[in-house]
């Protein structure tokens, strides 16, 4: 069962149901990390080697620091030929694309940690909502769940953003983090709105299929 909290405390727990996956799917996923996530046959494999060397090539060594500590990573887009650096935008994508990562917290991350820092991954989700950020772009919160499975917990949040390309998106963010605070499990559908909305069933199966059972 899921239950829909807005920007609830870290020790309260829901339970999420699970959508079983067909052989028609692709799975995703590290079996050592506990995490798997089920993607439609005839998408498009962005490897972890490509998205990880352009990671590498960032000048901040902050960056540089977490792609060190991905434990694992991948990514499927729905058209050919998208590459790592748009795996890696904000820009809206030209249909859809689906990012799994699974990474290392360091010590300061773990001390951080909390439901509305899981939320603010990508973009200042907590301080857009408050009105506190200056130059608030055009956006919506769609829907925001608390999600709990068995190696971890933490929010699932559904939301539509414009940004400096003029395009709008709707973005799917899963992130949990383990029971011990050590890692988080980060799953990312981003798809321009409109492609969005004529696919949103296909989106959500994949976004349901988003499975962490923590370290084997």
């Amino acid at each position: 069962m899921v239950r829909k909290q807005q920007f609830i405390p870290l020790s309260l727990i829901g339970i999420i149901a699970l959508t079983s996956c067909s052989s028609s799917q692709i799975y995703s996923g590290s079996k050592s990390a506990g995490t798997f996530v089920a993607i439609p046959k005839g998408w498009n494999r962005i490897s972890e080697s490509a998205i990880h060397n352009r990671e590498m090539q960032s000048t901040s060594l902050v960056a540089k620091a977490r792609a060190q500590a991905v434990v694992f990573q991948e990514a499927y887009s729905y058209s050919s030929g998208v590459s790592p650096s748009e795996v890696l935008s904000v820009n809206a994508p030209k249909d859809a694309i689906v990012y799994l990562r699974v990474r290392d917290l360091n010590g300061d991350e773990m001390n951080s940690v909390s439901y509305n820092w899981l939320r603010d991954l990508v973009f200042p989700l907590t301080s857009w909502l408050g009105g506190s950020a200056s130059n608030i772009p055009q956006w919506e919160l769609l829907d925001d769940l608390e999600n709990v499975q068995k190696g971890a917990r933490g929010v699932q949040s559904l939301y539509s953003v414009t940004g400096s390309d003029k395009v709008s998106q709707t973005i799917s963010q899963t992130a949990l983090v383990s029971d011990d605070r050590s890692r988080i499990y980060f799953l990312m559908i981003r798809a321009k709105t409109s492609w969005y909305n004529t696919h949103k069933a296909i989106l959500k199966k994949i976004a349901d299929s988003f499975t962490v059972r923590g370290n084997r």
